[in-house]
């Protein structure tokens, strides 16, 4: 299956291909025209969409398009990786001895910190503001709450 762009992708391959041009380190695992390239820019563009984190409008900006190169470089780099310490996680491993890994929990999909940080104006779930109140204890109230409980 190719790209459609709307449906299973927000860039084409050689959109991808521009940005990657100008991306530091890109080359080591981007390269015009490999095999791997529109799995990953698809594959990035469902992870981005399915992970619950997310709202992104219906037409594409220059940041979501960012995101999704990102999202398919980060796969390029650590698919393999991906798999193989979800695959442990799902056993119920928390540390494995021999390669000296503790596995920390990740709910859901795992997003690398650019893509985090670039897609946070997308984000559905916003921070809570915590500010310091100050009890008056010379404030009194008429009303008598415990009298008008209902049953």
């Amino acid at each position: 299956m190719g790209i459609v762009v709307g449906t299973n992708s927000w860039v084409t391959e050689a959109e991808a291909n521009e940005y990657f041009s100008t991306r530091l380190g890109a080359d080591d695992y981007w390269t015009d025209g490999a095999d791997d390239n529109i799995p990953a820019l698809i594959t990035a563009y469902k992870w981005l969409n399915n992970c619950g984190k997310f709202s992104f409008p219906s037409t594409a900006t220059d940041k979501m398009k960012e995101l999704q190169c990102e999202m398919a470089l980060f796969l390029l780099q650590h698919q393999p990786d991906i798999d193989l310490r979800m695959g442990l996680q799902a056993q119920g491993v928390v540390k494995a001895g021999v390669v000296k890994e503790d596995y920390r929990e990740v709910n859901g999909i795992p997003l690398p910190p650019v893509v985090a940080d670039l897609a946070k104006d997308y984000l559905d779930e916003k921070p809570a503001y915590i500010v310091e109140l100050e009890r008056d204890e010379e404030e009194r109230v008429d009303y008598d709450a415990y009298e008008h409980l209902t049953d």
